[in-house]
């Protein structure tokens, strides 16, 4: 593909409205990871790899984070507070999507696996002013769900998920839940009994999706694919689109990238657009857009953007189509 044809790509599946060297001036997208820790040991997830040893992500780093993030809230579409880890672990999650929302940042979203979901939570995170709840639900067959979500149990799940959304239509009815299986052997036959399941219990803002399982960007082991991967040789958009910062500031390459094998720089030393502008950070788009990302070994074979053909405008939101699989 031609460099130009490449960008114009990027910008379409990105931001159609703007061009594309404002999509290189900050991400529309970040991921903050205010804990690296989680309750489940799913099949699909790549904890028992994990090699970083910063659990959760200490006040000081956060408000510094925070405090760019609100100067930068214009540019934003979305800050998601999780990356690698179960984020209602953290004692202080409301606490910080409310530090936020006051500052003005327009949308923030986080991805659970909903066991620890309880009353307080919930309450808590609505009033603070959550925007978004990715909700990871992998069946509605106890046998099959705690097969996929190891350590956890359906039915406080179940019942979580649905307190959760008697408590947002009553507390804040703006705040969107997307409820999402991760499809794979085991739930292949259950999409709608599934979707139909859900439907019927979410508002008109809310959505019901699935997302193929993924490789990690070749680092899952005993992967097997789902479905083939529809944009194998394109650009990724996430390096023209989303910032990772883990729990203890360092920044990776992409999301995929769970143990810094390629490390960006660090929140500690350089700002979110220093590192967003970076050096390495263009190096990098460039062999994307030569079509010589397979330079970078967790890109060659990485299917993250392997999507059903039936999410029409989902892959185009970022951070829909890439969310972690196993929170």
């Amino acid at each position: 593909m031609e460099i130009s044809k490449a960008q114009e790509y990027l910008v379409r599946r990105i931001s159609p409205s703007e061009k594309y060297q404002d999509l290189i001036q900050f991400p529309r997208y970040l991921e903050i990871e205010t804990v690296n820790a989680c309750n489940a040991r799913c099949p699909m997830c790549t904890i028992n790899d994990w090699q970083r040893d910063t659990p959760t992500m200490k006040d000081e780093l956060f408000e510094k984070i925070a405090a760019e993030v609100i100067d930068n809230a214009d540019e934003l579409r979305r800050v998601s507070l999780y990356r690698d880890g179960e984020p209602l672990l953290d004692k202080k999650l409301a606490d910080r999507v409310a530090v936020l929302k006051d500052g003005g940042v327009k949308k923030i979203s986080i991805s659970t696996n909903v066991s620890l979901l309880d009353n307080k939570k919930s309450e808590d995170l609505l009033h603070a002013g959550l925007d978004m709840i990715i909700m990871s639900i992998d069946s509605l067959q106890k046998e099959v769900f705690e097969k996929i979500r190891v350590r956890l149990t359906f039915e406080e799940v179940l019942d979580n998920a649905l307190n959760f959304i008697e408590k947002r239509n009553k507390i804040r009815p703006e705040t969107r839940i997307w409820v999402r299986m991760i499809l794979q052997d085991d739930n292949m036959n259950e999409w709608q009994t599934y979707e139909d399941f859900w439907s019927d219990r979410l508002s008109e803002l809310d959505r019901v999706y699935y997302h193929n399982l993924f490789n990690w960007g070749g680092q899952l082991n005993n992967y097997t694919p789902v479905d083939k991967s529809f944009e194998p040789n394109l650009p990724c958009v996430a390096l023209w689109s989303l910032l990772v910062i883990f729990a203890n500031g360092d920044v990776p390459l992409c999301n995929v990238d769970y143990n810094n094998k390629y490390p960006t720089g660090s929140i500690m030393t350089n700002s979110i657009k220093e590192l967003w502008q970076s050096k390495i950070a263009h190096q990098r788009r460039l062999l994307h857009l030569n079509d010589q990302k397979s330079h970078i070994s967790l890109c060659e074979n990485c299917n993250v953007w392997d999507e059903p053909p039936d999410l029409e405008g989902i892959s185009s939101q970022y951070a829909t189509a890439v969310e972690v699989q196993m929170s």
